[in-house]
């Protein structure tokens, strides 16, 4: 077996247990998991955007120098895959189709989705900051320094929680209230999405941007 196949199944043990704790009898084998497959597959990548980006927090409060490339990598990265390809799967096509079952969602569940979207909006604003700073940092400023260190800081506090509610809490719900006509239709709907972005080259594209950064640490 894999590496791949071999997190998948971790993934689907990690759920059962997760949805069983709610006295909820339900195995993988007869609860799809192939959309949210998709959307952690995405979580692995921005986690390890999230080291790349403690590692960033790490040097600047050492005052030690980072190139511009590396600043304009993360701001790309934090809107085009984050923002667009990741938040936009969530929003319109999760969220959406777990609001259609209100009555079945615990009421914490529909509280976190209000939340998870209005830190959506906090991370690209914070993504936003850091590029406004980027210049005024590399000419050498203290305040351009301090401005992308608590940009960075912010966006990590906010994102690193941010990921664990879903897997732990949002995630489960959707995988236990859904049914397989459902969990089709969205992965349909995922997939649909990424062609209009450039399909599987542009998960390539931000693969191989995220393999750059982390050669620079």
């Amino acid at each position: 077996m894999d590496c791949f196949s071999l997190k998948r199944l971790q993934r689907r043990k990690f759920f059962e247990e997760v949805v069983n704790k709610g006295g909820t009898l339900w195995t993988w084998r007869s609860h799809p998991m192939y959309p949210i497959d998709t959307l952690l597959d995405e979580h692995e990548l921005v986690n390890r955007v999230f080291a790349i980006i403690e590692k960033v927090r790490d040097k600047l409060e050492d005052e030690e120098e980072i190139s511009a490339p590396v600043f304009w990598k993360l701001v790309e990265f934090i809107r085009g895959y984050a923002d667009v390809i990741h938040h936009s799967k969530e929003e319109d096509i999760l969220f959406e189709q777990l609001r259609e079952h209100d009555t079945d969602l615990p009421k914490e569940v529909d509280r976190n989705i209000a939340v998870l979207i209005e830190e959506h909006i906090e991370a690209l604003d914070l993504a936003n900051e850091m590029h406004k700073h980027i210049r005024a940092y590399h000419r050498g400023t203290a305040e351009g320094r301090n401005k992308i260190l608590k940009s960075v800081n912010e966006y990590l506090n906010i994102m690193q929680p941010h990921f664990k509610m879903e897997e732990e809490e949002v995630f489960p719900a959707m995988v236990a209230v859904l049914s397989k006509k459902e969990k089709d239709k969205m992965k349909a709907d995922f997939d649909r999405f990424d062609k209009i972005l450039g399909g599987k080259e542009v998960h390539k594209r931000y693969a191989k941007l995220v393999e750059e950064l982390e050669r620079e640490f």
